[in-house]
């Protein structure tokens, strides 16, 4: 056991005291520190310069609101102060035939044009049809008012009068009887992504790490001082806590200053750090677990290999494997009740981040938890024991990397 934290403090402290580890962290958090004390130096410093020039501030952007030109042809439409007042993109200025139209959007003093052909029927002009041009449904919405004004009219009836029947004001809320996946998307997402993060950079550190010390003779010096499970569960462990500090600093950071700067953010993002505990204890037990499942075959993938270059063609599998299990993740968070994500759920390759979301964006029995922790449980300690056994094989295999189903046969035999 002295050994096992003898190796475990040596490795935890080299990744620590790495300048990659330590400049990574920092950018990060003062990233984060910025980001979210922007409204604050928002309102500390231009505050008052923003109420002093608040009505000259209105003025400029109503004098820069854009101008739209149309034609009314033989008259179509009788009452156009009622389609001016309705159109709400900009200023709508008649002309008296279309070449004028067309002229002054070819010259830029309309931004678009219309042709009036009847009560319902135009003709949109523009010099260019951009992909983001949104400058017809303004206007057919308020022909569309103009006509019905006019028509009730004829009818002798008032607009005012029937207008809450053509656009009632519907109240509705909503009751959630199990889990709000709405609003528990976006804090779910960031805990998933940071935990994809943390496994496919961990576990090629530990993996070149292993690498590094077989191509420099330093594991066969190390084996014969210690058991080689010491080595193994030293090193994975080690690294693993490296990657659970950061992360935990990032969360910390950003926690931390959201707080302070809440008031500022009138508390629009509450909804993202105010994590139910239940979830964080989930997302601890199950990304924990995953992690070291994941560090542990990494750890194994390196003592396969006799120089640090070949440390990615020998993990390329593993990690195309995991970013397939991301991406049934990502899109189980669309429907947390697909079978999919439910089988996902109990599979030990992905069971860490499937029955993650499916516990925080939907209805998960605790038996089935239970059934999917404890799976996920043996299948990392018993990684771990295979870790440590092709750990020690690979201090005898030099040359050309060793594939893992060669290595697996070896190990029958």
């Amino acid at each position: 056991m002295r050994d096992f934290f003898t190796v475990f403090k040596f490795e935890l402290m080299g990744f620590l005291k790495k300048k990659a580890f330590i400049i990574s962290t920092v950018i990060i958090c003062l990233a984060l520190i910025i980001g979210l004390s922007i409204p604050t130096i928002r309102d500390t410093f231009f505050a008052s310069d923003e109420k002093g020039e608040g009505n000259s501030s209105e003025q400029q952007q109503e004098q820069s609101n854009n101008v739209y030109g149309y034609v009314n042809k033989n008259n179509s439409i009788t009452n156009v102060e009622i389609l001016k007042e309705n159109f709400f993109i900009g200023q709508l200025n008649e002309v008296d035939s279309i070449e004028t139209l067309e002229e002054k959007i070819n010259s830029g003093e309309f931004e678009a044009g219309y042709i009036v052909e009847g009560p319902t029927e135009y003709k949109y002009v523009v010099k260019n049809n951009e992909m983001s041009d949104m400058s017809q449904m303004p206007f057919e919405e308020a022909l569309k008012k103009t006509f019905r004004v006019s028509e009730l009219n004829e009818r002798g009836i008032e607009y005012s009068q029937v207008e809450d029947l053509i656009y009632p004001n519907v109240q509705s809320e909503t009751k959630v009887l199990g889990k709000d996946s709405v609003s528990n998307y976006l804090y779910t997402y960031i805990l998933v992504f940071g935990l994809y993060f943390m496994i496919i950079l961990y576990g090629q550190l530990i993996a070149t790490s292993v690498a590094s010390e077989k191509s420099n003779r330093t594991m066969e010096v190390l084996v014969t001082s210690t058991k080689t499970r010491n080595l193994i569960f030293g090193k994975v462990l080690g690294g693993a806590l490296a990657g659970v500090i950061q992360f935990g600093l990032i969360l910390l950071t950003a926690t931390v200053t959201y707080r302070l700067n809440a008031e500022a953010w009138n508390n629009k993002l509450d909804f993202v750090f105010d994590i139910p505990s239940e979830v964080i204890l989930n997302f601890a037990a199950f990304g924990i677990l995953g992690y070291l499942f994941y560090a542990f075959i990494y750890g194994a993938l390196g003592a396969l290999v006799s120089r640090t270059e070949d440390v990615s063609s020998s993990a390329t599998p593993i990690t195309l494997l995991f970013i397939g299990v991301f991406f049934v993740s990502m899109m189980g968070m669309q429907n947390t009740e697909g079978i999919l994500l439910k089988i996902a759920s109990f599979i030990p390759f992905s069971s860490f981040m499937s029955m993650f979301v499916r516990i925080s964006m939907g209805s998960v029995s605790t038996l089935e938890i239970i059934i999917s922790l404890g799976i996920l449980l043996i299948s990392t300690i018993l990684v771990g024991i295979f870790a440590a056994m092709i750990y020690r094989m690979g201090t005898l295999m030099y040359g050309n990397r060793v594939k893992l189903k060669d290595a697996i046969k070896l190990l029958k035999n």
